[in-house]
């Protein structure tokens, strides 16, 4: 069966950080596109005589996203032929797009404990979960969500807000921010450290009974990750993972 597609068209785009930025995609007006958060949809991107496909998970919150609109966020990576087409589009362009797909979602029977660990742009999908995580940690106090989102540096910190007025409404939902190139000093926020994310699992008492983890990101960071998760007792079922490339 042929994949369908569909054409979007550039609304806005904004800069998050000094490499990603947050796009705004509009659908045609009569398009019927739903997604489950979590989920990805791919760009077909024309390049010298071939199409390139680039995955991005949609970042749109459900509860307040622009009607018939699909937003993700994307890394410039100087020189890869996706980027320079992405990052040049001007607000009225259009592209085709096939999705959406993945199963990097919130389960059906929640866990006792969502760990949701990415990378840079990797945090994406979780961003679309927020309503959903909401309700769950609204629904039992002894529910948890741990967010563990690396970058490299502070600047480079995405979706900071949405994840501090989650902090912020509810106890039992906790972030790290961790920095790979970051120095930090005495009087550093609560909720930021050191290091990469996976470092930090030693650290939160991972019950492979009663935890999901998430991962989402580089591919580096999702083969060091699990293998640790391994180590600690996780197997597959236990662990989600989705890779992306950048290029």
């Amino acid at each position: 069966m042929a994949i369908e597609t569909f054409p979007i068209t550039l609304a806005k785009a904004v800069k998050l950080s000094p490499s990603v930025t947050h796009f705004y995609f509009t659908l045609a007006p009569d398009a019927d596109f739903s997604f489950v958060p979590g989920q990805f949809i791919t760009l077909l991107l024309p390049h010298e005589e071939k199409t390139l496909k680039r995955s991005y998970s949609v970042a749109s919150i459900p509860d307040n996203a622009e009607p018939n609109t699909i937003e993700f966020a994307a890394g410039y990576v100087a020189g890869g032929p996706a980027s320079e087409r992405l990052f040049n589009m001007q607000p009225g362009e259009t592209l085709t797009a096939s999705g959406p797909f993945g199963r990097l979602v919130l389960l059906p029977e929640h866990p006792k404990r969502y760990i949701l660990v990415a990378t840079s742009t990797g945090i994406t999908p979780y961003r679309a979960m927020i309503p959903q995580l909401r309700n769950f940690l609204a629904a039992d106090n002894s529910h948890e969500v741990i967010v563990l989102e690396g970058v490299q540096h502070r600047e480079d910190a995405l979706y900071l807000d949405d994840w501090l007025a989650l902090a912020d409404n509810y106890p039992n939902f906790t972030l790290r921010m961790h920095y790979s190139r970051e120095t930090l000093t005495d009087n550093k926020a609560p909720y930021e450290h050191a290091g990469y994310v996976q470092t930090a699992f030693e650290k939160l008492a991972l019950d492979p009974s009663q935890d999901v983890v998430y991962l989402c990101g580089n591919p580096q960071m999702i083969d060091d990750a699990f293998a640790r998760l391994k180590d600690l007792g996780f197997t597959p079922h236990g662990v989600k993972r989705e890779k992306y490339i950048s290029r």
